[in-house]
């Protein structure tokens, strides 16, 4: 009984913590998009950073430096999850485009 109750937590735990993304997806040259969502009742902005740092380890991991251009949030309503997506480049260190960044467009839904 024990170990058929510590299976169904162990099948269940994942389920609720309902975490899905789509990894780095390329979107044009040297441009990508990453998505989280999290089934829940958290807010969208920790889910949003952490779509950041995902950005922030793929670009170092291919000694490039992270420049976010977007990021979208999608808060908690009814019949949806909470989510982010987040569009960035990934860049040469000393790539021009780094001097000046221009503003990252942010969106609120």
């Amino acid at each position: 009984m024990k170990s058929t109750l510590a299976f169904m937590a162990i099948g269940v735990a994942p389920l609720l913590s309902g975490c899905t993304t789509s990894g780095v997806v390329p979107v044009g040259p040297s441009s990508y998009l990453i998505t989280k969502s999290v089934w829940g009742f958290s807010g969208a902005a920790p889910i949003k950073a952490e779509a950041i740092k995902e950005a922030a380890d793929y670009c170092e991991s291919h000694g490039k430096v992270l420049m976010v251009t977007k990021t979208i949030e999608n808060g908690v309503k009814f019949g949806t999850t909470p989510s982010a997506e987040v569009y960035f480049k990934a860049l040469d260190p000393n790539d021009p485009e780094l001097k000046t960044p221009p503003p990252i467009e942010e969106i609120v839904r």
